[in-house]
């Protein structure tokens, strides 16, 4: 498994970057080149999602469907733990 840069976040942000890390790879043909940054910005975390080119377009999705439902799906999960998310994906 490919190493993650990690923010102080805690047991409940390990949590949710875990949960970013396995859905991300899951979407990705090459889920050893998939890299997930964690840092914190405000009262919440930041994920950037770095994926091979190739695979942009599944994480992304028809009119960015999937990644508006990873987006919700995660927030959801961040919620129940009193935390606030956010997900970009690198260029």
């Amino acid at each position: 498994m490919p190493p993650v840069e990690r923010g102080g976040s805690g047991a409940e942000g390990a949590a949710v970057r875990r949960l970013v890390e396995t859905i991300v790879r899951r979407l990705s043909d090459v889920p050893a080149e998939t890299r997930v940054t964690e840092s914190s910005e405000g009262r919440g975390a930041v994920y950037e999602i770095s994926v091979p080119e190739a695979d942009r377009g599944r994480l992304i999705g028809r009119e960015g469907r999937t990644i508006r439902a990873l987006r919700a799906f995660v927030g959801a999960a961040a919620a129940a733990r009193g935390r606030k998310v956010t997900i970009r994906v690198r260029d």
